[in-house]
């Protein structure tokens, strides 16, 4: 660092090859209260930062574009309305693909940000956790016709309300983190309305054996999530120490008409009152408790009321180990069962 000379050990004869070094410190395109802008068939290719990002624009769309070699992270979008990212590669990144953040979680405004039919692979290269191929924040983002493989940490992560994931394809991801899912959520139960369906999940964390107690699930609803519906899903090899779906303290999440294959565990976890995220609801703001808030989700008037149910309904389990696992507590005080086949 104090000669600035780089000394580099290359595997073949360089003389034969192309070296390149990126050496941008800053995103190669930021946007800025812009409206109706359309980006599309564009190569966005090396740098030592961010791709791009777009702040507070409205009816924007990335369309079409690659986006590679970059240390940082790939597409992000804060705030605005109705912005996208259509039909994108995105892959060789240091860290996440999609960061996508917008609505008022007050007011349940919608921010109608989408990412659809794009494909994420080779995330995470220098940060090597939480670096998810879409994270999404926020009120009202779809993420839709995905695909994601090969990346150390998550496919998705979400946070907020009426969140929709569905029709992904989601294989060897999770390979390098635990404790997370393929698509996971973390750690407040007035996150609500979040829907995941018609997804497929695979060979979850197959690279590495887990080295630690907790574990990797297709679906990860962790620290008192509640309220969110698991339909129609496929999981496939799609758990390590978690089962295919793994819930963590919540309650009121519905797990229906799923197929799950060659899991080590079909489902696990349960309600858990001794939650510490339970005991800090009352720190949360207090417009979950808003006439607008318990309309919508009419759940919220009974969080600390029994019975704490989580519902798994009409589910297919096929060659898989402990369909139900419940933190040794009995399934049936804490789960409704029906229709489910083994």
């Amino acid at each position: 660092r104090k000669t600035g000379i780089l000394y580099c050990y290359p595997p073949a004869d360089p003389a034969k090859a192309v070296v390149e070094i990126g050496m941008l410190s800053a995103p190669m395109l930021t946007l800025i209260h812009v409206s109706q802008v359309r980006l599309e068939g564009l190569v966005f290719d090396l740098s030592r930062a961010d791709c791009m990002s777009l702040q507070d624009c409205e009816g924007c769309l990335v369309a079409g574009c690659m986006v590679k070699r970059f240390a940082g992270s790939g597409i992000s979008i804060h705030g605005g309305r109705g912005d996208g990212i259509l039909g994108c590669d995105l892959y060789s990144l240091g860290r996440g693909g999609t960061e996508v953040t917008g609505g008022d979680r007050q007011t349940l405004t919608p921010a109608q940000h989408f990412v659809e039919n794009c494909l994420m692979h080779s995330l995470g290269r220098l940060d090597h956790t939480y670096v998810p191929g879409i994270g999404m924040a926020g009120v009202g983002i779809r993420a839709a016709h995905n695909r994601f493989y090969d990346c150390p940490s998550s496919a998705i992560r979400f946070d907020g309300n009426d969140l929709l994931m569905e029709y992904n394809q989601v294989e060897r991801v999770v390979l390098e983190s635990e404790d997370q899912g393929g698509m996971e959520t973390y750690g407040n139960p007035t996150f609500r309305g979040n829907v995941l369906r018609y997804n497929s999940f695979a060979f979850i964390g197959v690279a590495t054996a887990m080295e630690g107690p907790a574990g990797r699930a297709g679906i990860r609803l962790d620290d008192t999530i509640s309220g969110t519906l698991v339909y129609g899903n496929i999981f496939f090899h799609a758990s390590q120490g978690f089962g295919g779906i793994n819930i963590n303290g919540g309650r009121d999440n519905i797990i229906d008409n799923n197929i799950f294959a060659e899991c080590e565990k079909g489902i696990t976890g349960n309600y858990d009152a001794n939650n510490a995220l339970w005991k800090a609801l009352g720190k949360h703001p207090a417009f979950i408790m808003s006439e607008l808030y318990l309309k919508r989700y009419p759940g919220l008037l009974r969080l600390h009321e029994p019975p704490a149910l989580n519902s798994a309904w009409r589910n297919v389990f096929w060659k898989c180990g402990p369909l139900l696992t419940t933190y040794n507590q009995p399934s049936a005080q804490k789960f409704d069962l029906l229709a489910n086949a083994e």
